[in-house]
């Protein structure tokens, strides 16, 4: 089962927060977990790459006045065991210390559709320590679809979980089927195979894919879950079948890449992170939760 123990929320105070802050509660609930509340006071700079790094409504507040803030949101949050903190600091160290001072499992975070190369995101610096998840959703009315924590008996929601069938890959495959355990999805695990195969291999190549991947099923959640082989481009594909399957989260791995150990070392994952039509559940390739 997946461990959620601790859920980190930082906070920019800025409209998106009351999604992003409805998403850690409700995960909380669901998992039982405690809230960490976060906010930093550093004024942000302009084009940053994650929602509580900066925004233009972003407010500049005294320490009492953030406490106060954040004191509020934490009594709204019925149900639930929630900390506060806030700091100062270098903008996006704070939110990995804070991560590792409470022991994170997972930080919710919210991004803006903007990916400005000359700054490092929130997101990349917390998936480059390697040891927790992040979830991230997007500005509001950005993300045409959203995750539920615990949706209504009707309800039809659908995790993509897309896998280059490495062992990096499988720690979000594991995570997928454990979550939905608990949450309740369809699971649609996705492989993309490249361009440049000759027919026959193409054909081979998708074969083999789908049944590696139709191996990757436990047996418990054969009548959840569907398979799928593309041919083509990963981020085109993998936002192709978000859009198409109205996906209420995409699960991806991260693979870390030494000597520099950068997740963000390629453009798929940065590009689905601000293009996702949903949030996006980014799991460390070493860990399930």
């Amino acid at each position: 089962m997946i461990a959620i123990r601790t859920v980190l929320c930082p906070v920019d105070l800025s409209q998106a927060t009351g999604r992003q802050l409805q998403l850690a509660t409700d995960l909380c609930r669901a998992f039982k977990a405690r809230l960490i509340l976060h906010h930093n006071l550093n004024a942000m700079s302009i084009g940053a790459a994650v929602g509580w790094m900066y925004a233009v409504d972003h407010p500049t507040l005294s320490e009492e006045s953030a406490q106060a803030r954040l004191a509020s949101l934490a009594e709204a949050q019925t149900g639930v065991d929630v900390e506060v903190h806030v700091t100062r600091g270098p903008k996006s160290a704070s939110v990995l210390a804070v991560s590792e001072l409470v022991a994170a499992d997972v930080v919710v975070l919210s991004a803006h559709n903007m990916a400005a190369e000359e700054h490092a995101s929130v997101t990349e610096l917390v998936l480059g320590s390697g040891e927790r998840s992040v979830l991230t959703v997007h500005d509001n009315g950005a993300d045409r679809h959203a995750l539920t924590i615990q949706p209504s008996a009707d309800t039809r929601q659908v995790s993509l979980v897309p896998t280059d069938l490495t062992a990096e890959s499988r720690a979000a495959v594991h995570f997928a089927f454990e979550l939905s355990r608990t949450v309740p999805l369809e699971t649609h695990l996705l492989h993309l195979v490249g361009h440049r195969l000759r027919s026959r291999n193409e054909e081979q190549a998708i074969a083999d894919a789908e049944r590696h991947l139709t191996a990757l099923i436990p047996p418990e959640c054969t009548k959840s879950t569907s398979v799928h082989v593309s041919v083509g481009d990963p981020v085109e594909g993998i936002l192709h079948w978000a859009n198409d399957l109205s996906a209420a989260c995409v699960v991806m791995g991260e693979h870390t890449r030494e000597p520099l150990r950068r997740w963000f070392s390629t453009d798929t994952s940065r590009a689905v992170l601000y293009k996702a039509p949903c949030p996006v559940w980014y799991i460390p390739g070493h860990r399930a939760a």
